[in-house]
C-alpha cells in the first residue's frame, strides 16, 4: 500500500514539474522565422506562436495579439496596406481559427480613390454579420445596419448632407437612397421597400412589397410593385407575384414621379431613428477627409490614421 502511494506521489510531482516547465516555456518570448518567410516575436508553445505575440509578413502586414497553437485566436489587431487595388485594412477585435470572428471594428481605405469604410459589430470569418457600417466615396456616403432579421441602407451625397440628416434628427438633409427590409422570425421573406431619388429626376425608382435574397445576397422583389423611369416621358409600373412578373404598364410622367419618390422617402425616414446614435459615432470616426497618400511612409508602413504600438 505504501509503495503504491509513493508511486502515485512521484507521478504527481513529475506531472507538476512538467506542467511548470511548459508554463514557463510558453511565457518566454522568443523570435521565430516561419517557412513562409513571416517573422514572429512573442510567447510560444511547441515551437508555435501561443500566448501574446506579434507577427510580420514583410514590411506591410502585421498582427499583434493573442495566439493559440500557431493561429490567431483571442483578441488582436491586424494591419495590411498591400491588398489588391492599394486597399489598406485594419481590423481590431476578436479572432478564432486565424480569422476575424466575434466583436470587432474594421477600417478600410484607399486614399487615391478617396474611399473609406468602417464596419463595427459582430464578424464571422471576414464578414460583418450584425452591426453598423459607413462608407465614404467621392460622390456619396452610405450607411448600413444589419442583423439576422433587419437590413437598412441609405445614402446621401456628401458629408454636409450627412451631418444635417443625423444631427438634426432627420429634420434636414436629403436622402438619395433608402432601402429597408425586415423579416419575421425564421421566415425567408422580408417585408420592406426600396426608394432611390436620382441626381437627375429620371433616375428615380421605387419598389414595395416582399423581398428575398437572390444571387450574391442581393435583395430581389418577390411579391409587390416596382416603379421606375422608363424614359424621360414615362415611368413603368410592374407587378410581381411569387418572383414572376404578372403585369406591366407605362404611365405618362408629367413631372410627378420624382416627387412621388421623394414623398415616399420623407414619409419613411422614421425607420432610421433607432440607428442614428451609432451612425453619428461612425461618421465622426471616419473623419472629413480620406487619409493622405503619403501615409504608407510611416515607420510600420501603415497609415498613421490607424496607429498601433508593437513590442
Amino acid at each position: 500500500m505504501i509503495r503504491k502511494y509513493l508511486s502515485f506521489l512521484t507521478l504527481a510531482l513529475l506531472f507538476l514539474m512538467f506542467t511548470h516547465k511548459e508554463t514557463e516555456a510558453s511565457n518566454q518570448k522568443v523570435s521565430l522565422t516561419l517557412p513562409n518567410g513571416a517573422t514572429y516575436y512573442g510567447e510560444v508553445k511547441n515551437n508555435k506562436p501561443h500566448g501574446k505575440g506579434t507577427m510580420n509578413w514583410g514590411p506591410s502586414k502585421v498582427y499583434s495579439g493573442d495566439w493559440h497553437n500557431g493561429q490567431r485566436s483571442g483578441t488582436g489587431k491586424y494591419i495590411s496596406d498591400m491588398l489588391p487595388k492599394d486597399m489598406k485594412v485594419v481590423y481590431e477585435g476578436e479572432w478564432r481559427n486565424d480569422r476575424p470572428h466575434g466583436t470587432g471594428i474594421r477600417r478600410e481605405s484607399n486614399p487615391e480613390l478617396a474611399f473609406q469604410r468602417i464596419s463595427k459589430g459582430l464578424f464571422k470569418d471576414h464578414d460583418l454579420i450584425s452591426g453598423h457600417a459607413i462608407t465614404q466615396s467621392i460622390d456619396s456616403i452610405w450607411f448600413e445596419y444589419l442583423n439576422g432579421s433587419t437590413f437598412l441602407q441609405f445614402s446621401v451625397s456628401d458629408r454636409e448632407q450627412a451631418d444635417k440628416l443625423i444631427h438634426s434628427k432627420l429634420a434636414r438633409g436629403r436622402i438619395q437612397v433608402l432601402n429597408y427590409y425586415k423579416r419575421e422570425k425564421s421566415k425567408p421573406d422580408y417585408k420592406g421597400f426600396e426608394y432611390a431619388r436620382g441626381m437627375e429626376d429620371y433616375g428615380s425608382s421605387l419598389s414595395e412589397g416582399v423581398y428575398r435574397t437572390g444571387d450574391y445576397e442581393v435583395m430581389e422583389l418577390h411579391t409587390g410593385v416596382s416603379q421606375r423611369f422608363e424614359d424621360e416621358e414615362h415611368y413603368r409600373i410592374e407587378n410581381y407575384k411569387n418572383g414572376r412578373l404578372v403585369s406591366a404598364r407605362d404611365m405618362r410622367e408629367n413631372g410627378r414621379f420624382a416627387g412621388i419618390v421623394q414623398g415616399k422617402i420623407n414619409n419613411n425616414k422614421h425607420v432610421l431613428q433607432p440607428y442614428l446614435g451609432e451612425f453619428s459615432k461612425l461618421l465622426k470616426a471616419i473623419g472629413n477627409d480620406p487619409e493622405p497618400i503619403s501615409c504608407s511612409n510611416s515607420p510600420t508602413s501603415v497609415c498613421e490614421a490607424f496607429p498601433i504600438k508593437f513590442e
